[in-house]
């Protein structure tokens, strides 16, 4: 026997999407920059150094002398020979009004006087110590900056957007649809 029978056939709705990406552009123009930069002015006060050497008397001592310097020596111990001399005649003097103490008085005096004087015999450093003058100034260097800060301007720039939105449409690829069918049972139709 022969069972009616129903037979059902789907089939499923199918979507499609059209997808569209969003553009996106951004351009980022560049800051203008002006850095200006005064120069730095320097100034600089010097006073030059000062070495001074006196070798006036340490040439003197050597014998190296000049004329004018022999003409004041040779007048200085002229004038000092001269006042030894006149001492040595007053002392012989004195010694001679008073030869009633002294009865040798002139026999002294005339001893004093024949003798050869005598020298004290030494050893000397030349040029003496001391006698080589040296004088050092070393000057002065004062150096003075006067700085000046950069100018510095910036002029920004805004960005560039440009946007283009994204599209999503969608579409129906295949229907749904429901198929029946029956089998196994006649039906009558017309009536």
């Amino acid at each position: 026997m022969q069972f009616p029978q129903i037979r059902l056939q789907s089939t499923f709705i199918k979507h499609g999407l059209n997808i569209e990406k969003p553009i996106q552009d951004i351009q980022q123009p560049q800051a203008e920059l002006n850095i200006k930069q005064p120069p730095a002015e320097m100034d600089i006060e010097h006073t030059p150094s000062k070495l001074e050497m006196d070798s006036y008397e340490a040439r003197a001592d050597l014998d190296l002398k000049s004329s004018r310097r022999r003409s004041e020596d040779a007048a200085q111990e002229g004038y000092q020979a001269w006042l030894d001399g006149l001492a040595r005649m007053s002392q012989q003097g004195d010694e001679m009004m008073k030869v009633q103490n002294n009865k040798n008085a002139i026999a002294d005096i005339a001893r004093e006087n024949g003798t050869d004087p005598v020298y004290d015999v030494n050893i000397a450093f030349l040029p003496r110590p001391g006698s080589f003058k040296i004088s050092y100034d070393p000057g002065d260097l004062k150096i003075n900056w006067n700085t000046h800060k950069p100018e510095i301007e910036v002029t920004q720039q805004k960005p560039i957007i440009n946007y283009t939105p994204g599209k999503v449409s969608g579409y129906i690829d295949t229907w749904n649809s429901l198929k029946i069918d029956y089998t196994g049972i006649t039906i009558d139709q017309k009536g």
